[in-house]
């Protein structure tokens, strides 16, 4: 591994893909990020680059989503056959639940989120929301009877929103709001598509934004799922399978991204503000930052490309590797960090960061909320 500062930014190379991860920032400021076999931390001091953790859990199982970080600075991430691990901030595994709790092998495909308590929700392919205590024991679950691949959003209150998928199909598709373990409601979409791919995201009042693979843009009421409003912000339904997460800004502004390259900028009432056509592929969800700029990464021939939040106008593209499929995180002091493959195979990777001299703006400024990935809406 090799790790190099350089003019502030930290340029850290290793063997293995970064195609798919989200990086992600510990309690004391490291970053962690993964491939699907080994979790690194990489830091700017005299460990930089320094790998935590290295987890072999036999043969066929692989890490299946990014992780997040819990309020001790603890990891948390899922493996392909539906085991969710604990992992302290040294890489020492804490616990890890899974095979006998679960029925089958259902891999774990959106990173688990957090709620005020510290107890730990994430969905699985077999169709079951799941909420753990800190400690790993199981609190209850919801079985949706359908694959379940996005990161669950937290409300203030403790409800909790998550959407589901149906691969290799066509079918209206249900998004779910629970608390407790218990219904609170479901959201069908009119269109049939394979689903809920990204994971929601809260405005300051609440309202639940949501993509689908239908191409729509939807603003459900927290309270009772009723629709507000749905936006198509992908025409071409062929190719509208919408991996971006939304995001909201400062100004209660949405601000989404599609697989065909369009980002743009919703009111909270369903007005397009304005739209960018980057011509590139887009799967990752943007940042909002306080500066005014939209930061959003392009996978193939992978660009970091730098947006006016207030009329979308693009003003910096740099290429910064050969794909990137995981989101940027940025840390309360304005670094951004992304990671990416450095060739076509992934046999080497690098995580860059980016110093903004700004901090993340908005409700929800970025993939998972905070730079912890906690996926859990501030108290007021």
């Amino acid at each position: 591994m090799l790790a190099v500062l350089v003019s502030g930014c930290i340029f850290s190379g290793t063997e293995g893909s970064f195609q798919f991860s989200s990086p992600v920032i510990g309690k004391n400021g490291e970053v962690f990020v993964n491939t699907s076999d080994r979790i690194y931390s990489f830091t700017s001091g005299s460990d930089s680059g320094k790998p935590i953790f290295s987890f072999g859990p036999g043969e066929g199982e692989w890490f299946s989503c990014a992780p997040s970080v819990d309020g001790a600075g603890n990891l948390y991430i899922g493996t392909t056959s539906g085991r969710l691990l604990k992992i302290s901030p040294e890489g020492a595994l804490d616990w890890s639940f899974g095979g006998n709790e679960m029925e089958g092998a259902s891999a774990i495909r959106g990173s688990p989120s957090f709620d005020q308590s510290g107890n730990v929700f994430f969905g699985a392919y077999d169709g079951v929301l799941y909420c753990l205590s800190s400690n790993g024991q199981e609190l209850w679950r919801f079985d949706t009877g359908r694959e379940i691949w996005s990161k669950p959003a937290v409300g203030r209150d403790g409800t909790i929103f998550f959407g589901t998928m149906v691969t290799g199909g066509q079918e209206s598709n249900l998004f779910y709001s629970l608390k407790n373990g218990e219904l609170l409601w479901i959201f069908e979409t009119d269109s049939d598509s394979a689903g809920f791919y990204s994971s929601p995201a809260l405005g300051s009042d609440g309202t639940v934004y949501t993509t689908c693979h239908d191409g729509f843009l939807y603003a459900l009421d927290p309270a009772d799922g009723s629709l507000k409003w749905g936006l198509r912000i992908a025409e071409d339904v062929e190719d509208s399978s919408i991996a971006s997460s939304p995001i909201v800004g400062e100004e209660d502004e949405i601000f989404v991204c599609t697989y065909g390259g369009v980002c743009s900028a919703i009111d909270s009432e369903g007005e397009v503000i304005w739209s960018t056509n980057l011509q590139s592929e887009i799967v990752s969800t943007p940042v909002s930052c306080s500066n005014g700029v939209l930061y959003v990464i392009g996978r193939g021939e992978a660009r970091l490309f730098q947006l006016n939040i207030s009329d979308g106008s693009l003003e910096r593209s740099d290429h910064i590797g050969s794909d990137s499929l995981g989101s940027p995180v940025m840390s309360k002091d304005g670094t951004l960090y992304y990671a990416v493959t450095l060739n076509d195979i992934g046999g080497r990777s690098r995580l860059g960061s980016l110093s903004t001299h700004s901090s993340p703006s908005g409700s929800w400024p970025m993939f998972g909320q905070d730079h912890n990935r906690s996926g859990r809406q501030e108290s007021f």
